[in-house]
């Protein structure tokens, strides 16, 4: 990788895309009927928590992936074997974020386009910006942001002028009382898309700026929260619980409800471009994460893994499930089983080993 350095602010976008990701388009936190605004401010709440903890190991190990500093806590044998769990765990992060948005664009636009052709396209893009390294994929997030926000911005603002947002749908709050709010944030928003900031433990050693570094991360997780949450107070206001429940993809239907004097109509090809912007910087950080590791601890270097790693994502995309709904069915059963163990658990092991080296090193002498 070299001494590559990349600025605050590129980190922040970067965040902000990847939190974003898929996760704008779905129907995030319905669990929670019309309160799943509430549950991803409160997963949002809990993410900057878990991330707190991912911030505290960087400034102990600055230079070093999660990978690098598993080993020198947990030893080289057993830490070699946690490390190649967590390359396998942001390989097939990488791959099921492959399958999200090749299968969102077959459902939203290209109806008669294989899955393959259209994972194979964005894994390519994806290897091709990453052979020319991590720091142009953060200097490109930057592009990407503002033109992310200006269309959400211009959405938003089509939306009110037509005037199809009805803010009473959103009433009352706590309707079924704080469980079901509380059962979503557990089982799904929590960990996604919060939790899955993990994987910017192996980029975080490349901050030009350790002290500031984690808070303008922190402000991306944040940022990004509020957004998730207001556009689904968007998608609860104009559509209704019931249609955002069985909709696949709300953000569709509710953008498609445009319509000014019969002359601004059909901008949902909009959300077709934030769809795949944010499925490419999502996969794009999860694929790094796994080169970076690769590369760290195999000394094998990091350009020449890229393609093969490439195919061996858009395999496991097309591979892990024989239909969309199994895909999703099998990564909500992931979100509350497998990666707490890799988010919260093995981290926190992390976390309680430095601290007691940490107070049981001897002062050193001045």
């Amino acid at each position: 990788m070299g001494n590559i350095k990349i600025g605050l602010l590129q980190f922040f976008t970067l965040t902000v895309l990847f939190e974003l990701g898929t996760a704008l388009v779905v129907n995030l936190g319905m669990e929670s009927d019309k309160d799943a605004w509430i549950s991803i401010l409160l997963g949002n709440l809990m993410g900057l928590i878990v991330f707190a903890g991912y911030a505290y190991l960087y400034k102990k190990f600055p230079n070093l992936p999660l990978t690098a500093y598993i080993r020198q806590l947990f030893g080289k044998y057993v830490g070699s074997v946690i490390s190649i769990a967590y390359i396998v765990l942001f390989l097939n992060l990488a791959g099921r974020d492959l399958r999200d948005g090749g299968s969102m664009l077959v459902m939203a636009t290209m109806h008669r386009t294989p899955l393959f052709i259209i994972s194979m396209l964005m894994i390519l893009s994806s290897a091709y910006v990453l052979h020319k390294g991590v720091e142009v994929l953060t200097r490109t997030s930057l592009v990407f942001a503002v033109l992310v926000i200006l269309i959400g911005l211009f959405c938003s603002s089509m939306l009110m002028f037509s005037g199809s947002i009805n803010l009473n749908r959103l009433l009352p709050v706590f309707e079924n009382g704080i469980n079901p709010v509380l059962s979503s944030v557990l089982h799904q928003n929590y960990m996604f898309p919060f939790g899955e900031m993990i994987c910017f433990t192996m980029l975080m050693p490349y901050l030009n700026n350790v002290k500031k570094g984690p808070w303008v991360i922190a402000a991306g997780m944040f940022v990004s929260g509020i957004l998730l949450s207001l556009t689904m107070v968007l998608n609860i206001s104009v559509l209704g619980t019931d249609i955002v429940k069985r909709s696949p993809l709300p953000l569709m239907p509710t953008i498609s409800k445009i319509s000014i004097s019969d002359f601004i109509q059909r901008v949902d090809i909009l959300i077709v471009m934030v769809l795949i912007i944010g499925v490419f910087f999502k996969l794009s950080v999860f694929f790094a994460a796994a080169l970076i590791g690769i590369s760290e601890l195999f000394k094998i270097p990091y350009r020449r893994m890229v393609y093969p790693v490439a195919l061996i994502i858009l395999f496991s995309s097309i591979l892990n499930a024989r239909s969309f709904t199994e895909h999703i069915e099998e990564g909500g059963k992931l979100l509350y089983t497998v990666f707490p163990f890799f988010m919260v658990l093995i981290p926190l092991l992390l976390i309680i080993i430095t601290a007691i080296r940490s107070h049981s090193s001897p002062p050193r002498s001045g």
